[in-house]
């Protein structure tokens, strides 16, 4: 009987039943020369990357825009309420316009005292007025008085001395008489009572003369007295208008406080851009109350940063900020540039903390912070295809670029500082 054939050839079963183990693959060994260069190039590359590589640390710092001449804020230099705005958000003022009018005065019984107190000071004032034009016209009509005086003096005079060579040359006439007389009375031509008579005639002429010589002396005095009460005259009118204005002018002080005790009007210290108006007409207001901020025009924004003592170390002038503006997200509109102008080189006090504190820090902390303006590169922002400007008092965020220095620096860092803490250990210990 014939044995049965199997469908399929031993053979086939046998290699069918190791398929599961996949083709058979000759592996190739890779060149040892190749993995060697492979290597070197690697570990150049790298250490060119740490050699040749740089990193700048980033010290993040907050703050806000404000012109580089600062802000001004106004505030109530006295107790009382707001009797007049004279202002409206956005209004350019001048070095000098009235922005409030803040009454200060007490009313009593009889009314507002300072409105009875300026009334009898502004009286005082009339009468002092009227004083002063009738001591003018006064002293108009006594300097007129005196020169008409001196006027006839100096007529007079030259008169009398005109009077006294006359009869001097009279008495000359009558002292020849007189000596002729006397020798005819010795010759017994002529009677002793012609000779009495000539001789009472010259001294009768010598005694008008010594009169009128004493009289001249007189008018001279008097001439002189009045020339220098003339020179003297002005100053002393001069003196007495002097003391008037002064009396003058004090009642205008008084007037002056008075009103200022009344009312006082708060003017602008500078010219520029009124905004933030805090407080309204009518409302009372304590002594450094906040009433409003002038923005000063025309004048470059900058970046007023608080930077903390830790972070202030490496930053330095003409270095590189970038800036990020809290109403312009950057995730969207992106980050700007600026420059570092000016590091301040000594701390601030709380009250200018709190001016820049944008970032939350409180003020009363112990730690010491440092301004740093930054101007920034362009002065707005590039939003949906328009420029905004910036404004003052945006809040903002920088990024200071400081301490740049190769990877292996970065790397060797640990190092360095543990060799300089053995260094100083080593110099305590000595």
């Amino acid at each position: 009987m014939n044995e049965k054939k199997p469908l399929f050839r031993q053979e086939s079963l046998e290699a069918r039943r190791h398929a599961w183990l996949g083709r058979p693959t000759i592996l190739h060994n890779i060149s040892a020369t190749a993995i060697a260069i492979f290597s070197v190039v690697f570990v150049i590359a790298v250490i060119c990357f740490l050699v040749f590589g740089q990193y700048t640390r980033r010290v993040r710092v907050s703050g806000v825009i404000l012109p580089i001449d600062g802000l001004t804020r106004i505030v109530a230099p006295h107790n009382g309420w707001v009797a007049d705005l004279k202002v409206k958000e956005g209004d350019n003022v001048k070095s000098g316009d009235v922005l409030y009018v803040l009454s200060i005065d007490i009313t009593t019984a009889l009314g507002n005292t300072q409105d009875a107190v300026t009334k009898i000071l502004s009286d005082k004032r009339l009468e002092l007025q009227a004083t002063l034009v009738r001591q003018t016209h006064i002293e108009h009509i006594e300097k007129q008085a005196i020169r008409d005086q001196v006027s006839a003096l100096q007529k007079e005079i030259p008169q009398i001395d005109q009077q006294i060579q006359l009869l001097r040359e009279f008495m000359g006439q009558l002292d020849e008489f007189t000596k002729r007389q006397e020798e005819y009375l010795k010759r017994g031509v002529s009677t002793s009572r012609d000779y009495e008579s000539r001789l009472q005639a010259f001294n009768s002429q010598r005694s008008e003369v010594a009169r009128l010589g004493r009289e001249r002396v007189q008018l001279g005095g008097k001439l002189d007295e009045l020339n220098n009460q003339l020179a003297g005259f002005d100053l002393q009118s001069d003196a007495k208008t002097a003391e008037t204005r002064r009396q003058m002018l004090d009642i205008e002080q008084q007037i002056s406080e008075s009103e200022a005790r009344r009312a006082v009007q708060i003017t602008a210290p500078r010219s520029g851009t009124v905004t933030g108006i805090i407080t309204q007409a009518g409302q009372t207001v304590a002594v450094g109350t906040p009433l409003l901020t002038i923005v000063p025009t025309d004048r470059p924004l900058v970046a007023q940063l608080l930077a903390p003592s830790n972070a202030v170390g490496f930053v330095r002038e003409q270095s590189t900020a970038l800036l990020r503006y809290e109403a312009f997200p950057y995730q969207k509109f992106g980050q700007y540039a600026g420059q570092v102008s000016v590091i301040s080189r000594a701390n601030l006090r709380p009250e200018e903390v709190a001016q820049l504190n944008a970032g939350g820090t409180d003020p009363q902390s112990l730690q010491t912070f440092y301004r740093i303006t930054v101007q920034p590169e362009q002065p707005f922002v590039t939003a949906y295809g328009r420029r905004e400007r910036l404004q003052a008092g945006m809040q903002v965020e920088a990024h200071l670029l400081v301490d740049t220095r190769p990877l292996y620096q970065w790397v060797l860092e640990p190092i360095y500082g543990l060799r300089g803490s053995l260094t100083s250990n080593a110099a305590i210990v000595d």
